[in-house]
């Protein structure tokens, strides 16, 4: 009965702590004052444009085409754009993107990243 009970016990804090755990962090806060504003075409085409483009064109050295919004949306849904650019900081190479643009695209991942 003790030792049921002990892998009862077992099994439930491993569940526990499992399901508590998430695919990367995105729980960074928005701070930007009206995140609801932020669009693709509006504000974040500027942003990818000039920190992005020039190696994510398709026929640049990273994977992928994000001269469109159509080109970036799998990276946008599978979390990698948040990965990389907001929680890891790994993303853009070679260049440092001011924080404030990082807020930005953190709010606007965060509200579902509308076109």
């Amino acid at each position: 009965m003790k030792l049921k009970f002990a892998l009862f016990l077992a099994v439930f804090a491993g569940l526990a702590s499992w399901s508590s755990c998430k695919k990367g962090d995105d729980s960074v806060p928005c701070t930007v004052p009206d995140p609801a504003a932020l669009r693709y075409t509006a504000n974040m085409k500027a942003i990818i444009d000039e920190y992005c483009i020039s190696c994510h064109s398709g026929s640049g050295p990273g994977p992928g085409n994000y001269t469109t919004y159509e080109g970036i949306e799998s990276d946008l849904h599978n979390g990698e754009v948040m990965k990389t650019v907001v929680i890891e900081k790994t993303m853009p190479q070679g260049f440092v993107m001011p924080q404030a643009k990082i807020d930005s695209i953190n709010c606007w991942l965060q509200n579902g990243h509308p076109k």
